[in-house]
């Protein structure tokens, strides 16, 4: 019979010792799924402004999937459009933004949502 008590607690003992590993897997999974965008740019000459309103359409597109994506509504989506341009301005080269700006002087209403 205590042979019995001591496999029960050993495996008591070890269901105990798994539950942090479980939980820690899932948190880490749930990790994983926020969306990624990505705004394909080789072919535009961010200069032209042509070609800006362009990016300006790529990024507005992907904005708004990534954001739906997400589930928010309301002020809470504004504030996932207002990270989402903060984001792509961490990633873009000063090239790139050097570019965006040329188009901007020679065609001001643009960008009219977004600060370059």
């Amino acid at each position: 019979m205590s042979n019995f008590v001591n496999r029960i607690a050993a495996i008591a003992a070890l269901a105990l010792a798994a539950t942090p590993i479980i939980g820690l897997s899932s948190a880490h999974a749930g990790q994983w799924k926020r969306p990624i965008a990505r705004i394909v740019v080789g072919d535009l000459r961010l200069a032209h402004p042509a070609d800006a309103r362009e990016f300006q359409r790529r990024v507005d597109r992907a904005a708004a999937q990534v954001c739906h994506a997400t589930g928010v509504r309301g002020m809470s989506y504004r504030a996932c459009l207002m990270d989402f341009d903060q984001d792509l301005r961490a990633e873009m080269t000063p090239t790139q933004i050097s570019d965006l700006r040329t188009a901007l002087r020679a065609e001001p209403t643009l960008f009219a949502s977004r600060d370059f």
